[in-house]
């Protein structure tokens, strides 16, 4: 079983979680929901989590889920302590250094409020408490919750920068409300892929989900504990927490895509022929990987690598300073619309990162802007799902029942068809379109053991067996080892792919 701690918003108490807490505890979990002292003017983030850490002592198997403006508390909490999961529920995700007080005018909120409302008749926004907060929890509850309101959070804690370098380094999950009067779903399903570099889980209900929809939020709540949760065996760190060691079905951390990819990558390389002076655009550079190599190559010129990735850009950040490289400057922002400086780089890469844009031809309109006359674009994407056995044969493996994966729009195959990426490109101004198969294997790990983890690193797979019951995910996870055991050699695990390398030039 897990220990849930549940932060509180602005104005709340921790009696807001009453309803969830009572679900959680009838399903055998532990449950604290402590209040935090907004009310003390002087009180700062660092105090808030204080109180948390204190609240929780020596409890382990931590889920820490922060509502509201208790995004802002829950990160730092997941910073000192053990926590399995960090979950965001309707959270006001910081970037560090950045004041609760900024947030607001910093991830656009006023607009994307405005145009909601625009659409929904004024609902969103609405100055009315019972309309924009509660507006389907019940009217004797609601009336109850407003009665129990104070003031939180401190000026303090509004106006001093929030106190992190980088996102924890914890498995975190965002859940927005899909009927939220408050924070705009579609504000969300920006902004947490801009800042988390995740997509955003969604339930049903306003903005006090807790109060209108508890059994469905303790169930989210329990499935993530399931997938996330560790063994109780840890090894003893310093005031900070502890370190605990992840159990071999719910294993936690990032996967490795450069060691995944690293066959690939050398016909990558090679094929972008970057030059000593060549200025370098890495669309959906990750971790760095593609633009710390591209910076090697150009020693006198230069490479901005973008990606939507908070988190992996922190990554990239470090790897690249230890390597000592100067010449490189990592932007978070979304390729589609980012305003890069115009005709600017000699050649844009991307090693499958090009395929996610939501409408392909503004993208690479917007990217073909910044690049100079003659300059050089080189993707590598994935040919068909039914060419990659790694899609399928792991899908399989884990249930025969599995709906099949939606087509069309974006996602991992939607430059597979040669016909359709030459228009995409040709409409956004590209010209001597080419192709060439890269036909490779892919590595998930040295032995069945680690590939087993690693595919289960993977949201696609992981959410699968989420969804079955515990006697169907054991057969899921039974089936998945023999998958992987077959296709273990003595070098590692490894399944065939096949892929495209996309190359183009601008007139």
């Amino acid at each position: 079983m897990s220990t849930f701690v549940l932060i509180h918003g602005a104005g709340d108490t921790g009696w807001s979680w009453h309803l969830v807490a009572a679900e959680l505890r009838a399903r055998g979990h532990d449950v604290l929901a402590p209040d935090l002292p907004g009310d003390d003017e002087s009180k700062t983030l660092t105090d808030y989590a204080d109180v948390v850490v204190e609240a929780v002592g020596d409890r382990r198997d931590l889920v820490v889920v922060g509502h509201s403006f208790g995004a802002f508390t829950a990160p730092l909490v997941a910073d000192r302590l053990p926590v399995d999961v960090l979950v965001l529920l309707a959270g006001m995700i910081p970037s560090p250094g950045e004041p609760p007080d900024e947030w607001w005018a910093r991830t656009g909120y006023r607009s994307a409020v405005a145009e909601q409302a625009g659409r929904d008749g004024g609902l969103t926004g609405d100055a009315d408490p019972f309309v924009s907060f509660y507006h389907d929890v019940p009217r004797e509850l609601a009336e109850e919750a407003m009665g129990r309101q104070r003031a939180h959070p401190s000026t303090a804690a509004s106006a001093a920068p929030w106190p992190l370098d980088a996102w924890p380094d914890v498995p975190t999950r965002f859940v927005l409300c899909a009927e939220d009067r408050f924070f705009p779903p579609g504000f969300f399903r920006r902004l947490v892929p801009e800042r988390l570099g995740i997509v955003p889980d969604e339930i049903a209900g306003g903005h006090c989900v807790a109060l209108s929809r508890p059994k469905e939020v303790a169930d989210l709540l329990a499935g993530y504990a399931a997938r996330y949760r560790k063994d109780p065996e840890t090894v003893p760190s310093d005031r900070q927490g502890t370190r605990t060691r992840p159990h071999r079905t719910r294993p936690t951390g990032v996967f490795d895509y450069d060691a995944e990819l690293r066959r690939h990558n050398e016909l990558f390389r090679a094929a972008a022929r970057v030059g000593p002076r060549d200025r370098v655009l890495d669309i959906g550079c990750g971790t760095g990987q593609t633009t710390r190599e591209a910076a090697r190559a150009a020693a006198a010129g230069s490479v901005v690598g973008v990606d939507l990735s908070g988190p992996m850009l922190e990554r990239a950040r470090r790897l690249s300073d230890d390597e000592g490289l100067s010449n490189i400057t990592y932007r978070q922002a979304d390729a589609q619309v980012h305003p890069f400086p115009s005709a600017r780089f000699d050649v844009c890469v991307s090693r499958f990162g090009a395929m996610f844009f939501a409408d392909p031809v503004a993208a690479f309109t917007n990217i073909g802007r910044a690049l100079r006359p003659g300059a050089r674009l080189v993707l590598l994407v994935w040919r068909d799902r039914d060419r990659n056995e790694w899609a399928s044969a792991i899908r399989r493996s884990l249930t025969a029942a599995a709906p099949a994966p939606p087509t069309g729009g974006p996602g991992p195959f939607s430059l597979a068809d040669p016909a359709v990426t030459e228009g995409i490109l040709a409409a956004a101004g590209f010209t001597d379109v080419s192709f060439t198969d890269v036909h490779e294997p892919v590595f998930y790990g040295p032995d069945t053991a680690a590939a087993f983890d690693n595919v289960l690193l993977l949201r696609e797979y992981g959410d699968l067996i989420a969804t079955l019951d515990t006697a169907a995910a054991e057969r899921a996870r039974t089936r998945l080892r023999a998958t992987l055991a077959a296709h273990s050699t003595g070098d590692g695990v490894y399944f065939d792919s096949s892929a495209w390398i996309v190359t183009a030039r601008r007139p």
